[in-house]
Order: C-alpha cells, then structure tokens, then sequence
C-alpha cells in the first residue's frame, strides 16, 4: 500500500480540529448525529480546503502522461520489433531468427497487459483489443486465408485469425519441434503465402499500436489534452475519472476475470473446462501474462509510473474522500490475488487439465475484486457504471 500524500494529511488535521470545535459549539437536539464534512466542505471561513478537481486533475495527468503514453510507447517499440522480427525469418527462415521471432512475440504479449485496459480514446478508434488479442485464434480461417490470399484484416470476420494469438500459431504452433516450424516456411506450394501472412499480421500490429499512441501525444492528435482539459475533471458520464473506472471494470471483469482464467476453467461453460481456450495457448505462457496484467492494473490505481515513482492514482481520491479502508482492502486483495496467479504452472492449460479447482479458486480472488470495482469504489467515487453485463456482479 502506498502511503498517504502529506497534503492529505495536513488536511485531515486541519478537518479534525474543525470539526472538534465546531462539535463544541453546538448542544445535542436529541441523539442526531452531526455529519463529517466532505474533503470539499469548508469547516470554517478560514481553513483551507482540499480541491478535489485539482486532486482529479494531478490524476489524469498523471495517468495520461506517466502511465499510459509509456505503456503504448513501450508497447510500441516491442510491436515494431516483432514486425523486423519476423521480417528477418520469413526472409531466412532458421533456428537463430526463429528464437528472436518468438521471443519478440513474446516481449510484445507482455508489453500489450500493461496497456490493454485502456478502452476509450484512440485505442477504441483502432479496435486495438479486439484486433490485438482475440483468442482462442481461428487456425481453420487463418489456413483458408493463407491459401487464398483474399483477407481483409481489419473485418470484423477476421478477428479471430489476427493478432498476437495468431502470430502465436504461426510462430509456436505450426510443428512440434523448430525444425517442423521452420519447414513450414519452406514448402514450395504456400511457403510464400504463409510468410506474407505472417508480416502481414506483425505489421497490422505495429500499424494500430503506433496510430494509438500517435492519438496520446501532443505531437499527434493529442488526445490527453481531452483528457485532461477542464471539462473532462468532474464524475460525470465521459468524465476522465469515469473512462477510467468504467474501463477498468470492463476490462477486468471481462477479459482478465473471464476470458484469462474464467472461461479456460470451465467456470463459463457449466464446469466443463476449455484448456484450449488459454491466451497463449502455443507459446505456453499464458500464466506470466496474467501475472504481468494483474500487475498494471494495480499499479495504475496506485498511480505508479512507468519510472517507479509513486505518484497520483485513484486510490489518492479515494484517501482524499476519506476512504482510505478501501484502498487498503483494494491492494491487499490485489497482492493476494497476484502471488495466487504467480503459484500456477505453466502451460496454463496443462493446470487447467491437473488440477482446475485451483484455478477455480483463482477466479475467486478476482471476482472479490470485480465488487470492490464494479460497487464499491464506484458508488464511493459517484461514478455511474456504463458496462451492462448479466453475470450477476
């Protein structure tokens, strides 16, 4: 847990003492309870009060500048990576570029956990998670489309043949050794094609990752000044503190709650376990990605820069409203739900298969958080809910 700013604390003396004197004041009329005033409140003409636009404001910056343009730009460079990557192995096709392919593929998967979450702005324009990491991938389509070269993939009907869990296929699940994988690009009917799908998808990556962060920057179309400007600072429906909150309800529940452990353990399908249905189902690593995204959504709570520096987050709100007994439930269920996650083998799916109950109980953990989101932390806050979903949270 992250300690309090130390303008909250002047501030929650300040507030003490006036409401101390203030109680003094007054005589009982008859068993009522006088209210705490809000951070927002003046308690006496003189006390200086807490300005929560300004606390709103420090957290949009914050967020904008030193969490999630960084994400993107570390995410960036790791995606234009994967597409010389696999330039130089669909160009030479061999053991040592296949290793770096891989790991490429690697590097961005785990690049893409700390910047999934942001579903709003220049990522929703590009259909960034949905072209990104739709999975389980279409190995049927993505065979039809190699052989008759005739995709389209930004179509809504290629979604499941694109992206990091196709190029996962491609890389890690076309044969059971390197040299299978390797042969796979060197036979004379579809060598050609499959090697141009393969750029193809690194490079539809590498295109919407850098339009995304291209739409955060001020030498772009700057989209943090939207989300930053004065307009954008309240708790209303569109506000930044609501896009916030509203995307990470969405995006936990949905698809690091469900679609990362939910789904693969059977807890969606009537208890009949899906193994297949693992992020990364080829590669095997699908556990370090959960890892990785429990992680950043932890750290932009807490405000937590791509520098390590702790800054203003939404749990600061919440201390500067007097919530502080969330923030400290909030981050203990994080850190449990975590080294929980960290305790699964690897390939996930093999875990799944052993022993699902454990997994099961992973589910669990996170659900608990699905509530301090989606009910309580949003009710505290006054943000509205917009996600619509009928499992029952």
């Amino acid at each position: 847990m992250l300690p309090v700013k130390k303008h909250y604390y002047s501030f929650f003396l300040l507030v003490f003492i006036g409401i101390a004197l203030f109680s003094c004041s007054k005589e009982d009329t008859g068993g009522g309870v006088t209210p705490n005033p809000t951070p927002s409140t003046s308690v006496t003409p003189t006390t200086t009060t807490l300005d929560l636009t300004d606390v709103r404001r420090n957290i949009a910056l914050n967020t904008a500048n030193n969490i999630i343009i960084p994400a993107y730009q570390a995410l960036k460079i790791e995606s234009d990576h994967l597409l010389t990557s696999v330039d130089d192995f669909t160009n030479s096709p061999s053991a040592e570029n296949l290793k770096i392919a891989q790991a490429a593929l690697k590097n961005s998967w785990l690049a893409w956990q700390r910047s999934s979450m942001y579903l709003f702005g220049p990522a929703e324009e590009v259909a960034l998670r949905k072209s990104l990491n739709t999975y389980p991938t279409d190995i049927t389509l993505i065979a039809a489309n190699i052989q008759h070269q005739e995709y389209i993939l930004g179509s809504i009907a290629n979604q499941a043949a694109i992206g990091f869990p196709a190029i996962d296929y491609l890389l890690n699940g076309v044969g059971e050794s390197t040299s299978d994988i390797i042969g796979f690009y060197q036979e004379e009917e579809l060598a050609a094609s499959r090697a141009n799908y393969l750029r193809d998808l690194a490079d539809d990556i590498s295109t919407r990752v850098n339009s995304t962060l291209n739409g955060w920057t001020a030498d772009g179309k700057n989209y943090t000044s939207t989300f930053t400007e004065e307009d954008a600072l309240g708790l209303d429906v569109g506000s930044s503190m609501s896009l916030l909150v509203n995307s990470l309800d969405l995006h936990f529940q949905r698809f690091a709650r469900d679609g990362k452990v939910a789904i693969p353990a059977g807890v969606r399908t009537a208890g009949i376990p899906r193994p297949l249905a693992v992020e990364s189902l080829y590669g095997g690593y699908s556990v370090e990605l959960l890892v990785e995204n429990l992680k950043a959504y932890q750290r932009l709570l807490n405000g937590t820069t791509a520098g390590d520096e702790n800054k203003e987050g939404i749990f600061d709100y919440l201390m500067a409203i007097e919530a502080g007994g969330l923030t400290e439930d909030m981050e203990a269920q994080f850190t449990e739900t975590i080294t929980m996650a960290a305790t699964l083998n690897s390939p996930f799916s093999q875990q799944i298969e052993a022993d699902t109950d454990k997994v099961v109980n992973l589910f669990l953990e996170m659900q608990k958080i699905v509530v301090f989101i989606k009910s309580d932390m949003a009710s505290i806050l006054g943000i509205t809910i917009t996600n619509k979903d009928n499992d029952g949270d």
